[in-house]
């Protein structure tokens, strides 16, 4: 009977010890419903499906998908763009006018195509460089001097400075760093994993989403417009430039596109602990992107010398590429510090058209940015 009785409590002991260990985190990818020990193998990632497309809804079927004021800033800078460029096809006829551009740019314009536009809450202006004053009046002393400028009496000349910059390249292509990647980069992707993802901000008023899904969303509004990118929305700003020879060479509309439906998915699902590897990833490929477009126009540049194009059309390629060079500063980890950039600038304004001629010039310039960022050598000469 005692040994009996040393058998049961042995048994006793030995019960606790049978229980079948796993991974006991429902929100695991390898969840084990039978396991009642954890074991720490628990792992987490893509348990959740990654849509095709940039489209997202909540349990109940309602969109949470918002971005329609990053829109209407991509439509104000079309417009603006467009404006600037009938002083190219105008044979000198027609004067810009420089209220007519500072209004579009802080949106007291009511001169807008598109009526929608006219007094909506948003502008240009105070989204660019995320307020620097200093940089805001940049960008309304190239609208000015632009206005001020005769407009060139043959057709298919580009305004341009009598030092050879292109007032429409600087402006357009400076807000689309300025503005939008800045934007991207530097306010939404630098800050919104920090944002509520518990609570839909206001379902009474249709907003289903989250602040973060929405911030998220408002980043991406930057990027393009259209949710089944690259298959559409690669015909202006971000979304055209990224889906060219960046994405030949870099794969940035690829990886771009892929990076903000995973990080989105990622959000909708509850899984934050894969939102910042996505968001280095866009971080990282924007970097790339701005750096890598003023690289692709220093080498056009010299390619419209070699092709022995005129001088004007000469200026407006380097100009594309100033403006990118400009734009390297405002994307978030900047690979070039301001000052880095001014005095980059500098260099190539000091003899603006004879720079342009200067094949060693331009590639001493392109070094330099190779040198700063992740653009190899090897891709530098492709792109």
């Amino acid at each position: 009977k005692k040994s009996l009785l040393i058998m049961g409590i042995a048994s006793l002991v030995i019960l606790p010890s049978c229980k079948k260990k796993g991974c006991t985190d429902e929100t695991a990818i390898n969840y084990n419903p039978e396991a009642e020990k954890d074991d720490g193998s628990c792992e987490y990632g893509n348990n959740y499906n990654i849509p095709d497309t940039y489209v997202f809804s909540d349990s109940d079927g309602n969109n949470t998908v918002s971005y329609s004021g990053q829109t209407a800033r991509m439509d104000m800078l079309s417009e603006m763009t467009s404006y600037l460029k009938t002083a190219n096809t105008s044979g000198g006829s027609n004067q810009l006018d420089a209220a007519t551009l500072l209004a579009m740019y802080d949106n007291s314009y009511t001169g807008w195509s598109d009526a929608n536009l006219v007094d909506n809450g948003k502008q240009l202006k105070s989204k660019t460089a995320l307020g620097d004053a200093g940089i805001q009046a940049q960008f309304e002393t190239w609208m000015t001097e632009a206005a001020a400028a005769t407009p060139p009496t043959e057709d298919g000349y580009y305004l341009q400075a009598e030092s050879g910059h292109e007032w429409t390249q600087l402006i357009e292509k400076g807000l689309m760093s300025a503005c939008f990647a800045s934007q991207m980069t530097a306010n939404y992707l630098a800050n919104v994993i920090t944002d509520d993802n518990t609570n839909a901000v206001d379902p009474d008023a249709g907003k289903y989403y989250t602040e973060m899904e929405h911030h998220w969303d408002e980043a991406y509004g930057y990027f393009t417009d259209a949710v089944d990118y690259p298959t559409n929305g690669t015909n202006r700003f971000w979304g055209k430039y990224a889906n060219n020879t960046l994405n030949t060479i870099l794969g940035t509309a690829d990886a771009m596109s892929l990076a903000f439906r995973t990080g989105r998915a990622a959000i909708s699902a509850g899984h934050l602990e894969d939102v910042p590897a996505q968001i280095a990833i866009l971080q990282a490929e924007a970097r790339k992107m701005v750096a890598g477009m003023a690289i692709h126009y220093l080498n056009s540049t010299k390619q419209k010398v070699a092709d022995g194009e005129s001088q004007n059309k000469v200026n407006h390629y380097l100009s594309e590429a100033w403006a990118f060079i400009y734009g390297i500063q405002f994307c978030q980890d900047a690979d070039m510090t301001p000052t880095e950039v001014t005095d980059l600038l500098a260099g190539i304004d000091a003899n603006f058209e004879g720079f342009s001629q200067s094949t060693m010039s331009i590639n001493a310039v392109i070094d330099m940015i190779v040198a700063a960022t992740e653009i190899t050598a090897a891709q530098a000469a492709d792109l």
